[in-house]
């Protein structure tokens, strides 16, 4: 007796109904992180998680809890949000229990790279068969918060450098170097991008 292969569970619905709501409510937001790093480099992995960055005030951001919380999903209370999540600039929590997929959203700042990021976002094509666009971080943005992230990790996490690496061989000609070193420079990894830098080039 043969068993069926488990289906992962399908992240597109539960993405696309949070971009819908967020364009709905007229929130600018950019998808980051893996799923940013793999449109950019062209590649594919499994992945139930989806980073947004969005720009939101309390207005909006109570609108977009009241609506989630009617999907039947979990989403941080609100309360919480304000009491926790922002003062330790934590991301909100969005999880569906059953398929197990989650969205991490961070509210920017309005200084700095999270201040940079939001006028340089791109509109690009997140699914086919329907076509579905949405807005992303810029590559080098994508790149920065990487890492960041990595250095965070304290150099734990690899995927990081290895997402880096594919989005420069798919995309090394369409990224604004000048643009990266300086906030690699303001943002304190300098040192990490250049040696990642140095190890895509080494033969």
């Amino acid at each position: 007796m043969t068993t069926e292969p488990k289906k992962l569970p399908d992240q597109r619905e539960f993405n696309e109904r949070i971009i819908s709501a967020f364009e709905r409510l007229n929130i600018p937001y950019g998808i980051g992180g893996s799923v940013a790093s793999m449109s950019y480099a062209k590649t594919t992995r499994f992945t139930n998680d989806v980073d947004l960055m969005m720009d939101i005030d309390v207005e909006k951001l109570e609108l977009l809890v009241a609506e989630v919380e009617q999907w039947q999903v979990y989403i941080d209370p609100i309360e919480t949000i304000f009491e926790f999540n922002l003062p330790a600039r934590l991301p909100i929590n969005i999880i569906d229990g059953i398929t197990g997929t989650k969205a991490d959203l961070f509210v920017v700042q309005q200084v700095g790279l999270d201040a940079a990021i939001m006028a340089r976002l791109r509109r690009r094509k997140l699914y086919v068969q329907p076509d579905f666009y949405a807005w992303f971080l810029s590559p080098e943005d994508v790149i920065l918060y990487k890492l960041i992230y990595f250095k965070k990790s304290e150099g734990t996490s690899q995927k990081h450098p290895t997402d880096i690496h594919a989005m420069l061989r798919a995309a090394e000609h369409e990224i604004d170097l000048a643009y990266l070193d300086n906030w690699a420079s303001e943002v304190g990894v300098l040192d990490l991008w250049q040696a990642v830098w140095d190890e895509f080039h080494r033969p």
